[in-house]
C-alpha cells in the first residue's frame, strides 16, 4: 500500500491503549478522505484508509499498519480541534520512520491557518482547500521520488461531477451511525461553497461562491447508496441544502420519478423554504430538517451574526414541519457579541414557540480566521497564540466568546437553565415519547440524553 490516509482523534493519543469512541446521537464517515482516495483509485494508486476517531487505533498500531504495508505517502486532514492528535502522531511518524514515508496536512485547520506547518515542522506539505486533485498530484510527485514541501493552495473545484464517489468501501460501515437508524445510512454532500458570511462560520472552502453537483450526478450517488450499500437513510450534509429552491425541488421530482424510497434528512435556512417545496421534500422520503436558528434576538441574529433571517421566516418554517410531519430541529447559540441575560431568555422564548424537536444550544467556540474569532481578538478576549497553544496541548479547552458582563460559568448555567426548561416541560415530554414510539432505539437514547442535559447542561461547540 503506497498511501494511507488518516483521520485523526480530537484528543491525544494513549498508546498502551486504544481510545473508546464516545457515543452521541451520530458518528459519520470521513467524507473528505473518502473523496480523496476514490480519486487515488481512480488514478490506479494504492490507499488505506485509518479513521481513529471511529475505531481508536493506538499510535504504536497505525505505526505497525505503516511498517507492514510499506506505506511511503500519509494524508493527514484534520478540523481545529483534531489537530493536536494530528501533531502527535505525526511527530511520532517522523521520529520513526523519518524521510521515508512523507506526511501532507490537509482540512479546515491549515486552510484556515496557511503558516502553521511553519511551526510544526513534522508535516513535509500542506494543501489548503480542496484536496481530490492536488493531493493526487502531490502523493505521485512523492512515489516518484521528488521533493513535496510546503504550502500547496489549491483551486477551486469547479466540475465536481468529475470527481468519482467516495469510496466508502474503505471503511466498515458498521462503525459508524445515526440514531435511531444505526449504520444502514449514507452522506452524500451536493453543494460545495457557501454565500453567506455568517461572522461565526469557519467554512475554509469556497466563501462566497458556491458550486453545484448536476442533479444528474446526485441521483446516481442516491441510487448507488440505496441499492448498492442497502442506505436506509440519506444524510445530506449540505449547509443549505435548499439553497437553490428550484434545485432542490429537482432533486426531489428525480427522486419521485425514479422510485427511489429513502427516507432523508438535510439542513436549511427557514427563509429558504415555501410549503410547495415542503411538500414535494415530504413526497420524496424527507423526515427532517435541521436548522441554524443561532439566537431568539433578532437584532443579534442578523446585526451581529449576519444571518439575515426574521423570526417571522423561523416561526413559519417551523409551523409548516410540524403541519406536514416533517420534524424540525433547531441549532442555537449562547455566547455572542452584545448578547444580554434578555437575548438569552430570547432564545428560550422563541423555542418555546417554534417546539422544535431537538434544541442543540451550544457555546459559541472561536474559530480561527472567522469574523468572530478577530472580533475576539480586538477587545482582548483570546490571545493570539491561543490555537498554538491548544495544539501543543498546553491548554485543553477550546476558546468560548464570553460576552461582556458574563462569566464562562455563568454561560454554563443559562445553557442548562434553558434546557430545563425546555425538555424538561410535560408537552415536550409527551409530543417527543409519541415521536419516539416510532423507534425504540430513540426512545433509549432520549432517555440517556435527558439525564446528562438535566445534570451536566449540555457542550460547547462551533462549526467547521
Amino acid at each position: 500500500m503506497d498511501i494511507l490516509l488518516v483521520n485523526p482523534p480530537n484528543v491525544f493519543f494513549e498508546d498502551k491503549r486504544k481510545m473508546i469512541p464516545k457515543k452521541g446521537l451520530a458518528l459519520y464517515p470521513p467524507a473528505g478522505i473518502l473523496y480523496i482516495a476514490a480519486m487515488l483509485k481512480k488514478k490506479n494508486m494504492e490507499v488505506g484508509i485509518v479513521d481513529v476517531i471511529a475505531e481508536g487505533q493506538t499510535i504504536a498500531e497505525i505505526e505497525d499498519f505503516i511498517a507492514q504495508k510499506s506505506v511511503k505517502v500519509i494524508g493527514l486532514t484534520s478540523t481545529t480541534p483534531q489537530i493536536r492528535g494530528a501533531i502527535q502522531l505525526a511527530t511520532s511518524i517522523k521520529e520513526k520512520f523519518g524521510n521515508k514515508v512523507k506526511i501532507v496536512l490537509g482540512g479546515p485547520h491549515v486552510s484556515l491557518t496557511p503558516d502553521f506547518i511553519s511551526k510544526f515542522r513534522m508535516f513535509d506539505a500542506a494543501i489548503l482547500g480542496e484536496g481530490e486533485y492536488a493531493f493526487t498530484d502531490l502523493a505521485k510527485k512523492a512515489l516518484d521520488g521528488k521533493e513535496i514541501k510546503g504550502v500547496y493552495n489549491t483551486k477551486r473545484i469547479e466540475d465536481l461531477d468529475s470527481l468519482p464517489f467516495p469510496a466508502r468501501d474503505l471503511v466498515n460501515q458498521n462503525v459508524y451511525y445515526i440514531e435511531p437508524f444505526g449504520c444502514h445510512f449514507a452522506t452524500i454532500h451536493t453543494i460545495r461553497g457557501c454565500p453567506f458570511n455568517c461572522t461565526f462560520c469557519s467554512n475554509p472552502i469556497g466563501k462566497g461562491k458556491t458550486v453545484y453537483r448536476s442533479i444528474g450526478n446526485v441521483l446516481e450517488e442516491i441510487e448507488y447508496c440505496v441499492k448498492d450499500r442497502k442506505a436506509k437513510i440519506i444524510l445530506f450534509t449540505d449547509d443549505t441544502f435548499t439553497l437553490n429552491m428550484k434545485r432542490a425541488a429537482e432533486i426531489c421530482d428525480g427522486m419521485l420519478k425514479r422510485k427511489i424510497k429513502v427516507k432523508w434528512i438535510c439542513e436549511t435556512r427557514a427563509n429558504l423554504l415555501n410549503k410547495e417545496l415542503l411538500l414535494k421534500m415530504r413526497a420524496a422520503g424527507c423526515i427532517e430538517i435541521q436548522f441554524g436558528v443561532e439566537t431568539g434576538s433578532e437584532r443579534l441574529r442578523n446585526e451581529i451574526i449576519n444571518k439575515h433571517i426574521s423570526d417571522q421566516a423561523i416561526i413559519n418554517a417551523f409551523r409548516w414541519c410540524h403541519n406536514l410531519g416533517i420534524e424540525c430541529d433547531a441549532f442555537c447559540m449562547l455566547g455572542l457579541p452584545e448578547e444580554t441575560r434578555e437575548d438569552m431568555l430570547k432564545t428560550l422564548e422563541l423555542n418555546l414557540k417554534i417546539k422544535p424537536d431537538i434544541l442543540g444550544l451550544h457555546l459559541t467556540v472561536l474559530f480561527p480566521s472567522t469574523q468572530l474569532y478577530n472580533r475576539a481578538l480586538q477587545e482582548g478576549k483570546i490571545n493570539p497564540d491561543f490555537w498554538y497553544k491548544y495544539a501543543l496541548g498546553e491548554i485543553n479547552e477550546e476558546p468560548i466568546y464570553i460576552p461582556d458582563g458574563f462569566t464562562l460559568a455563568e454561560l454554563h448555567n443559562m445553557q442548562k437553565y434553558i434546557y430545563k426548561n425546555y425538555y424538561f416541560k410535560l408537552p415536550y415530554i409527551w409530543r417527543r415519547f409519541l415521536l419516539d414510539l416510532k423507534y425504540w432505539r430513540r426512545l433509549k437514547n432520549d432517555f440517556n440524553v435527558g439525564l446528562q442535559l438535566f445534570f451536566k447542561g449540555g457542550t460547547s461547540t462551533g462549526r467547521q
